[in-house]
């Protein structure tokens, strides 16, 4: 009876040890697995103040707006006046240029900068529509109908309309012919744009016989900073009242020769006879450059240009001849940047410039 009595206590004295043990066990493994899961809750802890320190940080510090810059209008001017004087002011610097006269490198240095300036504002591209609807807006029956439009629909929903379908304007009477007279003006002056450049490339060749134009210089990172701070001249007053002068209520013939001759004074790029003598062998392609022209016809003859200067830049804006006019400027700051002789730059000036803005110009047609 003892030693049965002795077997079980000695039987329950392991189980009780093994017990034990498994109990020690499990209380030694717990803490750990408590303390990675302590872990695993505050390291999130630790990361949320670097992300709170971010977030003031970009609050305390918000970065600059952008956006175009605005355009200031002269007295008695408005938003599609003052872009024409723009491309007005380009034009005549082209008008201006005359190689005959270039015999010093300082010489081409001061030509190119006069004409690379204009490529540093998008607002060329907005100028060369603006002065295209200046010429659309000559169309007297076009103009007619756009005021008899406006007595029916009223004069929000007439403009909502020419904003929201840019080839409306153009399907009413008298709407090709006004588009025409856009294009014509458009490239007849890009005809003699591309004539200058051509001048220039051609004195690219001439002008390596010159001790002047061979001098090698490594000022090209300086004189690429130069063109790159360049400003864009502001639309002159007296250009951009004459382009804003809006068609006169009692259209005549007259009316329509006297609007025409201040289009002419104002950019002399080119002649009434070079214009008609432009041959548009295809129709003017839908919902091109042009129909945006003629929206802005329409939109002048009702005075919006005046005191709807968001409508008419969102109608000026074109996105392809923006892009073109931009892509025109950075090319002519990588040609001007490897260039190392004066001879050289002449050909950059002759490609970007004014070969390229040429080209733009052509393309709103096509």
């Amino acid at each position: 009876m003892s030693k049965k009595w002795l077997a079980c206590a000695v039987a329950t004295l392991f189980v009780s040890a093994g017990l034990a043990v498994s109990v020690d066990a499990s209380a030694q493994q717990r803490p750990k697995a408590s303390a990675t899961k302590a872990s695993a809750k505050k390291a999130p802890a630790r990361k949320a103040p670097a992300k709170k320190a971010a977030a003031t940080k970009a609050v305390a510090a918000p970065a600059a707006p952008k956006g175009p810059v605005g355009l200031a209008l002269p007295t008695g001017a408005n938003t599609l006046g003052a872009h024409a004087a723009l491309y007005a002011a380009y034009a005549a610097d082209v008008d201006g240029l005359n190689v005959a006269s270039i015999t010093t490198g300082r010489a081409l240095t001061q030509s190119t900068e006069r004409i690379a300036r204009h490529l540093n504002s998008d607002r060329l591209a907005l100028g060369i529509v603006a002065y295209g609807a200046a010429w659309a807006a000559t169309q007297d029956e076009f103009v007619g109908e756009v005021r008899k439009l406006e007595a029916r629909m009223g004069r929000d929903a007439l403009i909502a309309k020419l904003r929201g379908e840019i080839a409306f304007a153009r399907s009413l009477p008298g709407g090709e012919q006004a588009a025409q007279l856009a294009a014509r003006a458009l490239l007849a002056d890009a005809a003699k744009i591309q004539e200058e450049g051509d001048a220039f490339k051609q004195a690219a060749y001439d002008w390596q016989k010159y001790a002047w134009a061979k001098v090698s210089t490594a000022d090209s990172k300086a004189r690429n900073a130069a063109l790159r701070t360049l400003v864009a001249p502001v639309p002159a007053t007296d250009l951009a009242i004459n382009f804003s002068a809006l068609p006169e209520a009692n259209l005549s013939p007259q009316s329509t020769q006297m609007r025409t001759l201040s289009l002419q004074r104002s950019v002399r790029l080119s002649t009434q006879s070079a214009r008609d003598g432009i041959n548009l062998a295809e129709p003017i392609r839908a919902w091109s450059p042009i129909d945006r022209m003629v929206s802005l016809a329409a939109l002048s003859a009702i005075g919006g240009p005046a005191d709807r200067r968001e409508d008419t830049e969102a109608l000026m804006r074109d996105p392809r001849l923006v892009s073109c006019v931009n892509s025109s400027r950075l090319n002519m700051q990588m040609c001007n940047a490897a260039t190392k002789q004066p001879y050289e730059r002449s050909f950059c000036l002759a490609e970007h410039p004014l070969g390229e803005i040429a080209k733009c110009m052509a393309k709103t047609v096509r």
